[in-house]
């Protein structure tokens, strides 16, 4: 019996996460050469806020992904794979986009927050659920 599946729906979420990366690394770095900052942030606030937004995103996605990849290569290529992984990408979209355009509270960054947190409790959830059926 095959106790291992190909993470298809984790490397595609991974691919536009991926692609998110680089849009907000390319933010970062239009703002560095804007304001002559190449290292910190030189107290400029719009380079702290696209540092802030790159940082987040950095800090939450590299867990959940290994989460994903473990549900989906345990589990295979279920459904529930499939919406967590694509509920976690729009929230990371909408938190950067929500993040990006104000540091106080706005509807993008609650979103993506509460998006990214019930979707990281989901892939725990998940991931307990499926090691504990298979012991």
């Amino acid at each position: 019996m095959n106790l291992f599946h190909v993470p298809l729906y984790t490397g595609l979420a991974t691919a536009l996460l991926m692609l998110g990366h680089l849009i907000l690394m390319g933010l970062v770095i239009t703002q560095r050469g804007k304001n002559k900052v190449n290292i910190g942030d030189g107290g400029v606030d719009s380079l702290q806020q696209a540092i802030r937004v790159h940082g987040n995103f950095l800090e939450n996605v590299p867990l959940f992904l290994i989460g994903l990849a473990l549900c989906e290569m345990m589990a295979g290529s279920t459904i529930v794979v499939a919406i967590l992984g694509s509920v976690f990408v729009v929230a990371r979209v909408a938190h950067a986009v929500g993040y990006s355009m104000t540091t106080g509270v706005s509807a993008g960054r609650l979103v993506g927050t509460l998006g990214s947190m019930f979707t990281i409790l989901g892939v725990a959830g998940y991931l307990a659920y499926i090691v504990f059926a298979k012991l």
